[in-house]
């Protein structure tokens, strides 16, 4: 990423943005939502990371960014990431960098170092901004993606998970635009914003409509952010965190185009617009409206509950969008879209169609980008022995995600509820073996330097902005070597003594089994690398691939597992609150993981804290209002 331009340190916590001005924010990503859910994939040859399109060798992913934050929030990152390094909650084994496609063959598209490739998605921004067009000896009239859902089956209401079609990026505008390379916001569907103190103000671009022809009002975005509170949406914490009957007076459409949001108490504009910026505005009130209303009037928790059963429970077959192009129809094979030529940006599209074809497996998504069948992809991850089957018109480009496969402990299961022995696994396994053989020679894994709990390898955003000044006070791990010695020592001092080969004690082997998801093949071959390591210095390790319905559905949520395989941070953020909250603080934590609230950590900052006994999710919860 580049450098930012604007010094947070500096900075009023009211701060006014403008629809094309661009606005630096030191270290975030932009996709929020809920942050740190499982990885979602459908298919049964799929990518734990859900990735890019990238060919490492043709994209430029030289993106330094300079970390700004005022002393008092970097001291607090600091101290959570000391916490996590030296008790280990989770072990991050590498952070990925996303593949995506986009064809030059009769298209226009930037190249794979320019910065307008690097948002979450190119597929949804580039045909906005006029950056993704046909060639003008091109024969082609249509955009052609792919899509995971039977297309007749897929649906558009996104507080209904159950096949959500991807034709969405097409047909719904998102609240803002973040581009991850220069770091800065700009107004979409939202024009306009305000963060102070005490309120938030939206703003409606002007000249956006649905595809009914009605405008897209102040009403439409506060029906957005409600449902989205009313949904279980982070942002709920910070405007109703004890009682989500007062959202109905805390966000109000104040006039046909301005939404008020009152805060429950001040907090960091940084994490505030991350959990704004990737809504995509879908609550037209001619559609949502009595759900709302619903939720809005609510007696008590019960009828609420209901009100909400009826939201999630709703299908929308055929939506009713803001987007530049518009539903159109939908069979067994795929969605058609054609282009809304009353959108704000209609004038940037010089195609009259898009359109998704079904293809519910990798492996046929490889293929269509391999015989130019789709013009691209917006996250997919293709091994190298696949990529090289590329025609030279698909170019790749990598795409950070801020997130990557991490080692879970459960702690209510021995022997990793001992922090010796989660040290020990640390030192032992080797990092980088295992992101270069779970990236299958893509280099679009790297291995994690310091277990820390922050994100940024691919731009030295850790040592060289995070943990400026402090980084010698962290254990590494060794990253690249299997650090056998000092991971005997930690379980010697546990208890445990070497006899044949095996580690033992009390007679018992040292046995340590790994779930994950098998549908994972990127998870599965760096679980096998870890496996190999442990194996090789003595533990009984071994891999427990299961279906992805079951691990997820059953023995991970349900925390039956030793050490389970997810995403260790929260996927496309920088900012390290998320990952912290995601870590400390997510369900996942306390019911998957059964995390303590407490843990005995050595401190780094004695103004942080006053003693060893610490509670880290009190230090996540000051950081987010910690002025950036």
């Amino acid at each position: 990423m580049a450098n930012n331009h604007t010094d947070h340190e500096h900075q009023s916590i009211l701060s006014r943005r403008r629809f094309v001005s661009g606005v630096s924010l030191a270290g975030i990503a932009g996709l929020a939502g809920c942050g740190g859910q499982q990885a979602e994939q459908t298919a049964t040859e799929t990518s734990g990371d859900g990735g890019d399109e990238t060919d490492a060798g043709d994209t430029d992913t030289e993106t330094e960014t300079e970390v700004q934050a005022t002393s008092e929030a970097q001291r607090k990152i600091q101290e959570l990431a000391y916490i996590t390094n030296q008790t280990l909650p989770v072990l991050p084994v590498m952070e990925k960098l996303a593949q995506s496609f986009q064809s030059t063959d009769d298209w226009n598209v930037p190249g794979t170092d320019s910065d307008a490739v690097q948002t979450y998605w190119p597929t949804e921004w580039l045909p906005r901004e006029g950056q993704w067009t046909a060639t003008d000896d091109s024969d082609d009239d249509r955009l052609t993606f792919a899509q995971w859902a039977v297309p007749q089956d897929s649906q558009y209401n996104p507080w209904n998970g159950q096949n959500y079609g991807e034709a969405r990026r097409l047909m719904f505008d998102r609240f803002m635009k973040y581009n991850l390379a220069t770091q800065e916001y700009t107004g979409y569907a939202i024009q306009d914003w305000e963060v102070g103190e005490e309120t938030v103000s939206l703003t409606v671009r002007e000249g956006l409509t649905w595809h009914n022809g009605d405008a897209v009002t102040a009403t439409d975005v506060a029906n957005q952010v409600k449902l989205d509170i009313y949904n279980g949406g982070s942002l709920g914490n910070f405007v109703a965190p004890e009682d989500v009957g007062a959202v109905s007076d805390r966000v109000t459409a104040v006039d046909e185009s301005t939404v008020e949001i009152t805060l429950a108490e001040p907090a960091s504009e940084t994490i505030l617009l991350a959990y704004l910026q990737p809504k995509r505005l879908t609550a037209h009130d001619g559609s949502y409206g009595e759900f709302v209303t619903a939720l809005d009037e609510a007696a008590g928790e019960d009828e609420r509950a209901s009100a909400l059963s009826d939201l999630t429970n709703d299908t929308t077959p055929e939506p009713v969008g803001c987007g530049p192009f518009q539903f159109e129809d939908a069979d067994s094979q795929r969605t058609l879209l054609t282009k809304y030529e009353d959108h704000p940006d209609a004038d940037n599209i010089n195609v009259p169609e898009a359109e998704y074809l079904y293809k519910p497996q990798n492996q046929g998504r490889w293929n269509s980008l391999i015989n130019n069948e789709t013009d691209g992809s917006a996250t997919l991850f293709m091994p190298q022995n696949r990529l090289n089957q590329l025609p030279d018109s698909m170019q790749v480009s990598l795409i950070p995600r801020h997130w990557g496969m991490g080692l879970m402990f459960n702690f209510e299961e021995e022997p990793v509820d001992d922090v010796r022995v989660r040290k020990a696994i640390a030192h032992v396994v080797n990092r980088e073996n295992a992101a270069l053989n779970s990236g299958a020679g893509t280099q679009s894994k790297l291995a994690v330097t310091y277990p820390s709990g922050l994100t940024g390898e691919f731009n030295d955003q850790i040592e060289g902005g995070w943990l400026d000044g402090v980084a010698d006070e962290f254990e590494t791990y060794g990253p690249g070597e299997s650090q056998t010695e000092a991971a005997a020592s930690l379980l010697r001092d546990a208890g445990y003594e070497k006899q044949n080969g095996t580690w033992q004690k009390d007679g018992e082997p040292l046995e340590l089994p790994i779930k994950g998801p098998s549908g994972f093949s990127d998870w599965v071959t760096g679980v096998e690398t870890i496996v190999s390591n442990l194996k090789d210095f003595g533990i009984e390790a071994e891999s427990v691939m299961l279906d992805n319905s079951t691990y997820w559905g059953s023995d991970y949520s349900n925390g039956d597992f030793v050490v389970g395989l997810q995403g260790w941070a929260s996927y496309d953020h920088s900012y390290p609150y998320f990952h912290f909250d995601w870590i400390f603080n997510s369900w996942d934590a306390k019911n998957a993981w059964n995390l303590p609230s407490e843990f005995e950590s050595p401190i780094l900052h004695d103004d942080e804290r006053d003693g060893e006994t610490v509670t880290p999710v009190d230090i996540v919860d000051e950081l987010s209002t910690a002025n950036q």
